[in-house]
């Protein structure tokens, strides 16, 4: 063990929210080691050839993300949090039946730094030397990610005031505000997964990270039902510059001439118009020749919502217990109406936030594959 180990191992064994060194950068530093050492360490278990075929199963067992269409599972598990990363290698190794090799043990020993783990002997290990393996592993594991979780916590706390300002800068809504919060808590962490031990500002780095989850977030609220965030991002960006084009050409157009025609929005861009308050007076150029009958309602439009009442309480009770219990709480259709956010499901439940948001979307995407056929549909009429 390094005398840079030696000194940071007394204070990450405390649990305090702050390191206490004469030079705040130095600690950081430390820390920042602390991580990258940890998350080197479980990557490197989840690239074991041997263990491949327990992946996915753990994946579902643990109820992590899963992969999907442009994403492979080898790029998913790239891309997990160090947590999740820990969990399902942990998982993985209490579920292995094979033979191990033992070039494998030698090298993941070496990386862990395994103490009292002799060298073994033939190209496997025997099942008691499996079993005496295994056992310094978890434990070894389950020790450097408590100096992982405590480095993790101090980077936190000591930037957990960027949040705030960001969200206060780019959230104008009250209303959003304590989901944003959450969002850019996400990204603060996932900057945090992701540092390197070197000299560069941890500040500029996690701000990056903490504006792009914001951003993504604010993109999503803008649209009624999910969109991915890549369309989303192109939809929005297409929307503005056909915006940009036809304020020019209005400019540049002669007296007389008719008005250009051509808006270029689809279906989707349709989704972005802000709805007319129903309590909105009508102008003069708007204001109706005869009163209308506030009971009539049109036949397609009657029939389309009669489909689309149908297609829902199916589709509802294809749903799971947890999918229907989240999409309850979080849009308002339990007792009392109230729509409730993220964090609040999450301390309700029990579960994690990302838990909640993974359930929120996996329903909302089955919810949306049978309502785009009506949504086409009404439209058309």
């Amino acid at each position: 063990m390094s005398a840079e180990d030696r000194s940071v191992r007394p204070y990450l064994m405390t649990g305090l929210g702050r390191v206490e060194t004469k030079d705040d950068q130095v600690s950081e530093r430390l820390c920042r080691k602390t991580i990258s050492r940890h998350r080197i360490q479980v990557d490197y278990l989840l690239h074991v050839p041997e263990w491949e075929n327990l992946y996915q199963p753990g994946l579902e067992e643990l109820s992590l993300p899963l992969p999907r269409r442009g994403i492979n599972l080898r790029a998913l598990l790239d891309s997990l949090m160090v947590e999740y990363k820990q969990l399902l290698a942990q998982w993985v190794i209490t579920q292995y039946r094979g033979r191990f090799p033992a070039a494998h043990a030698r090298r993941i020993a070496r990386i862990w730094a395994l103490d009292g783990v002799d060298q073994p002997m033939g190209e496997t290990l025997s099942f008691s030397e499996w079993l005496e393996f295994k056992e310094r592993l978890l434990y070894r594991m389950r020790l450097e990610h408590s100096r992982y979780k405590k480095a993790q916590t101090i980077l936190f706390r000591r930037y957990q005031s960027l949040l705030y300002r960001l969200v206060n800068r780019q959230v104008f809504d009250p209303g959003q505000r304590p989901d944003a919060y959450q969002e850019a808590a996400l990204g603060l962490v996932h900057a945090i997964d992701k540092v390197e031990d070197s000299r560069a500002s941890f500040g500029s780095y996690a701000r990056t990270w903490i504006t792009r989850q914001i951003r993504n977030y604010l993109m999503g609220e803008r649209f009624p039902v999910h969109v991915p965030i890549n369309l989303a991002s192109r939809l929005l960006r297409e929307g503005n510059e056909a915006q940009r084009r036809e304020e020019n050409e209005a400019k540049t157009e002669r007296p007389g001439d008719p008005s250009p025609t051509n808006h270029e929005f689809n279906q989707f861009h349709e989704l972005l118009h802000p709805g007319v308050p129903l309590d909105a007076p009508a102008t003069d150029d708007e204001a109706p020749r005869q009163l209308a009958d506030e009971f009539a309602q049109d036949p397609h439009e009657r029939l389309s919502r009669k489909d689309l009442h149908t297609a829902l309480r199916g589709l509802m009770s294809e749903l799971t217990d947890k999918q229907r219990e989240v999409l309850a709480l979080r849009f308002g259709l339990n007792e009392g109406n109230r729509q409730w956010t993220l964090s609040e499901i999450a301390q309700e439940v029990g579960i994690s936030h990302q838990q909640v948001s993974q359930r929120e979307k996996r329903a909302l995407e089955k919810l949306e594959s049978v309502l785009r056929p009506l949504y086409e549909e009404m439209n058309a009429l």
